[in-house]
């Protein structure tokens, strides 16, 4: 879960919703803020990419990100950077990315994920560079 409330809030949303344990809630690996993510995961570039017309991330120290990764279940305080870093990491990885957002902020991210979502009351940048709008803003019409 990336999310640009305060760490406090994001734990309780993400304990609420399943995502971690209470007992996890208190791990610095597990849950974290975007500063400490970026922080941990060492430098990067950003690098575009002219054959797929995308950037690309290349890791300092790719096994810095691969650890990170592991563990980390929740991001605190995230950056658009934050979101585009993980979202390109994990799939960079082999892994699947779906991504909610609803703001310009989201949009590099929303576009990049396997399936971005946005609700219908998002800005219209977020829902142009989203596969899935929802209309309704309802999680459950899905």
């Amino acid at each position: 879960m990336i999310s640009g409330d305060h760490i406090e809030t994001a734990k309780l949303v993400a304990i609420k919703s399943g995502i971690i344990s209470y007992e996890e809630s208190n791990n610095e690996d597990v849950c974290m803020t975007g500063e400490i993510f970026r922080a941990k995961i060492g430098d990067y570039s950003k690098i575009w990419d002219p054959v797929t017309e995308t950037y690309k991330l290349e890791f300092a120290e790719p096994t810095k990100f691969d650890i990170v990764k592991k563990k980390l279940r929740v991001i605190a305080r995230a950056t658009p950077e934050d979101r585009f870093i993980i979202v390109c990491g994990i799939k960079q990885k082999g892994g699947l990315v779906g991504m909610a957002g609803s703001s310009i902020a989201d949009s590099e991210a929303l576009k990049k994920a396997d399936v971005g979502f946005c609700m219908g009351s998002g800005c219209d940048v977020a829902k142009d560079n989203s596969d899935l709008v929802i209309l309704d803003n309802d999680f459950l019409s899905v």
